[in-house]
């Protein structure tokens, strides 16, 4: 785990969040698949997240995270000189090239896919999406993934999720 961690930033809606929100990140686990999404107002918090993210992925997992793969976006040209002096190999897609980038690419389709069915099939406000996305990260951590048979979240923690207290989401 932290060997590789995809990263990603979206602008979802021209709806802001109740919070004021217009675009998301998100941090995955190459290994576990594991993800974490953070819900930004501007491009240029991406790094702070990161920030966050590392500290607390490396205080829980007791490891350092070695290399991170993103785009080629603005938002990243901050995370160079701090990779460099923490030892971080930051792998930059080639420009124009999504496909390069296509662990967080497609976990972000998912996520976006999953969020809109939640809003329409509970007839929500699209000012919701922020919370929608939020709720679809964390049910894509606790499905089993193809490969391994396992959740992320298992891989992740080292045991199973209780799913007892799921409900019916916009109900």
């Amino acid at each position: 785990m932290l060997g590789l961690i995809h990263t990603d930033l979206v602008y979802l809606k021209q709806t802001r969040t109740r919070g004021g929100k217009n675009y998301f990140v998100t941090f995955i686990d190459d290994y576990s698949r594991y993800t974490k999404v953070y819900l930004i107002k501007h491009k240029d918090e991406a790094f702070d997240m990161f920030l966050s993210y590392k500290t607390k992925v490396e205080n829980q997992l007791e490891k350092k995270i070695k290399r991170i793969r993103s785009d080629r976006g603005g938002e990243y040209v901050l995370f160079n000189d701090y990779c460099v002096k923490e030892g971080i190999i930051h792998e930059v897609m080639p420009p124009y090239s999504p496909e390069s980038n296509r662990v967080a690419e497609r976990k972000n389709r998912t996520l976006k896919e999953m969020m809109n069915a939640m809003l329409i099939s509970s007839n929500s406000l699209n000012n919701l999406w922020g919370e929608a996305l939020l709720t679809t990260c964390f049910l894509q951590n606790r499905i089993p993934h193809k490969k391994t048979g396992k959740t992320p979240y298992e891989l992740w923690k080292g045991f199973r999720p209780n799913l007892k207290y799921l409900r019916v989401w916009g109900v």
